[in-house]
């Protein structure tokens, strides 16, 4: 795992040579164990080396042996050893260990569709072909790893992390699309970020940059069109067997490392079945590491307990007040680099810096949920229709009896969830499934939110996803979510929470064939009534405690509701006093203390809206004020 950085610009090396260095000190803590530089050409590429695979020789940026391509490279690419021995059989010959080696000769054997079209990893790497004049930069097929980039008539700069590139906008200007998506769904998704001209590199695509600077982007994988060619698979006996064999042999791969390895393990299926797997198959014990809440409603340490009980794990746990996590906020808020809502980031920074004092390469549970129907609102037209079969009478005073109940942390998410459903009784599918993706403010609520020339309507953005899926609304919705929820805000969460503390995460479920097949078989194998992800909880029950399997989905939460009203009031009072939005001219002040008001007083819960708020305003202060 690194951080990789690049300037293409027509200035000389001694030129390049500081602008480089500068923007790769800002990855250190991505790769902290080496760093890197090429200049050539008016062509800079750094290298941040966190130390995975072999630790000797895989020192980047890499040269072929007559070094006409170089490579920069961040990531694992799992099946290093098949491509290896492919190329071996051309006759060429390998003088590392290291996945990066087989990228390199893989590009200069097959060129870079071939390349791409055989790696199976989480990546984003650059390739300067000096020979051809071009420079290349791809990132994996999911988004796993993360690139940005700036492209202006001067220059393209690239780099693993938006830190880095920070020194290199013009501009400090909002980029008003990633403002809105931010507001509704707490997150930025690709190509988009906060700024004006710097966008991110979308997931399964590469960018070309030809000797003369056209510059071409190139879609090289595409799910929707990779699974048209594939059979649907029918059988709930067969998918079975074929679940269990992929994904061990996902996890198997994705155990490679030389040096230590561990799981992330909350208790929940997902995390539970990866470490049972790992356990399964590793010949001594594996190592485990959960956090545990002091204050009971948010705790599941005795669900992690029960699995690493189980399979005789040897399991970390570290027992944390919601006061320790208050005092990370400002680190874990300011590492992101733009604005990013998910509060469960600040306890899984906690569990990646519990793991990383023990090893440096981590597997998770990541991406069950996106494709084996994991979330609540997956089941929001089961619930439409029993709705609709109840009395008229009932009907209609349910949404007042839903209004009277206080909206405390633990009614807040059923009962936004509930109104959500009520309210889009006659909202066509894609209505339902972006009402409740937007975890932040609606629609309606971002119009009364942001002044008029600040809106921006994306809802159109998503809309042309869910339609390009062809099948039911929760196939629709399965897939929407992999192409936003799980690049925008899965994914980076922890990307930057392990990468803050030098740590690599792997994600087993998003070995390609695997997202392929779960989306090859009919969803009844994964939802049957109300029980999600039923082929998973089947196919992999004799691993598992009995009582795991009966767990109700909790997830990380954290009390930022109480937090708001106690420890981050004073704070809040400030980031929002109505003085500071006039002077910013992005929001209705009103609003905003309606909205604080409301929440002060116990009327409403508007933590989600809120904390959104609170991030951006944080995010505003440190960067945008002082730019």
């Amino acid at each position: 795992m690194c951080g990789i950085t690049g300037i293409l610009q027509n200035k000389s090396a001694s030129e390049l040579s500081p602008d480089i260095k500068a923007i790769n000190d800002a990855l250190t803590r991505r790769g902290p164990d080496a760093e890197g530089f090429y200049i050539v050409d008016g062509v800079a590429l750094g290298h941040r080396r966190l130390s995975i695979i072999d630790l000797v020789s895989g020192d980047q940026p890499m040269l072929t042996p007559d070094g006409a391509k170089v490579l920069v490279f961040n990531g694992e690419i799992y099946n290093f050893k098949e491509l290896r021995l492919a190329l071996s059989d051309l006759g060429i010959h390998f003088d590392t260990e290291s996945d990066t080696e087989v990228v390199l000769l893989g590009y200069q054997a097959w060129g870079i569709d071939l390349l791409l079209s055989k790696l199976e990893g989480m990546f984003a790497f650059a390739i300067y072909d000096r020979k051809e004049g071009t420079l290349i930069v791809a990132r994996d097929k999911f988004g796993e790893k993360p690139l940005y980039y700036i492209h202006d008539e001067e220059r393209f700069v690239f780099a693993s992390e938006l830190k880095a590139l920070t020194p290199f906008i013009d501009r400090h200007e909002i980029d008003p699309v990633g403002l809105n998506y931010f507001l509704s769904l707490t997150y930025i998704p690709a190509p988009y970020t906060i700024y004006a001209g710097v966008k991110k590199l979308s997931a399964g695509s590469y960018i070309s940059i030809a000797k003369d600077r056209t510059i071409k982007e190139v879609v090289y994988y595409d799910l929707l069109t990779t699974i048209e060619a594939l059979p649907e698979i029918t059988d709930f006996a067969e998918a079975k067997d074929k679940l269990k064999s992929m994904l061990r042999q996902s996890v198997t791969h994705r155990m490679v490392s030389d040096v230590p390895i561990g799981a992330f393990l909350s208790g929940g299926i997902d995390s539970s079945i990866i470490a049972a797997l790992m356990a399964e198959i590793s010949e001594e014990p594996i190592n485990t590491f959960s956090i545990g809440f002091k204050e009971k409603e948010y705790d599941e340490s005795e669900r992690a307990q029960l699995v690493a009980d189980k399979i005789g794990a040897k399991h970390t746990l570290s027992m944390i007040d919601y006061d320790d996590v208050t005092g990370i906020i400002d680190g874990v808020v300011g590492y992101f680099d733009e604005p990013f809502g998910d509060s469960s980031a600040l306890p899984s920074y906690c569990v990646a810096r519990l793991a990383s004092k023990d090893v440096k390469v981590v597997l998770t549970g990541d991406c069950a949920d996106e494709l084996f129907g994991g979330y609540e609102k997956y089941l929001a037209n089961y619930y439409i229709e029993r709705y609709k079969k109840l009395p008229g009478i009932v009907q209609r005073l349910l949404p007042s009896v839903i209004n009277m109940f206080p909206h405390n942390r633990w009614t807040n998410s059923l009962l936004r969830r509930a109104k959500k459903v009520i309210s889009g009784l006659n909202d066509s599918d894609f209505e339902i499934h972006y009402k409740l993706m937007c975890l932040g403010f609606s629609d309606s609520e971002r119009k009364q939110l942001l002044n008029p020339d600040c809106w921006v309507e994306v809802k159109s953005n998503v809309e042309k996803i869910f339609d390009s899926m062809k099948g039911s609304s929760m196939e629709k919705g399965f897939y929407t979510d992999l192409k936003f929820v799980l690049e925008g805000d899965m994914l980076p969460k922890v990307d930057r929470v392990c990468m803050q503390n030098s740590l690599e995460a792997r994600v087993p479920f998003l070995d390609s064939k695997l997202v392929e097949f779960a989306y090859k078989i009919p969803t009844s194998f994964k939802i049957k009534g109300k029980n999600k992800k039923y082929i998973l909880k089947e196919t992999f029950a004799d691993l598992l405690p009995s009582e795991t399997l009966g767990f109700r989905k909790q997830g990380f939460g954290v009390p930022v509701d109480y937090w708001l009203k106690n420890q981050l009031k004073a704070e809040m009072n400030a980031l929002i006093a109505p003085t500071v939005l006039d002077q910013q001219g992005l929001f209705d002040a009103k609003y905003v203390q309606q909205l604080w008001q409301e929440h002060l007083t116990g009327k409403e819960n508007h933590k989600g809206k809120l904390w959104n708020l609170f991030v951006f305003q944080k995010w505003y202060k440190n960067n945008f004020e002082q730019a």
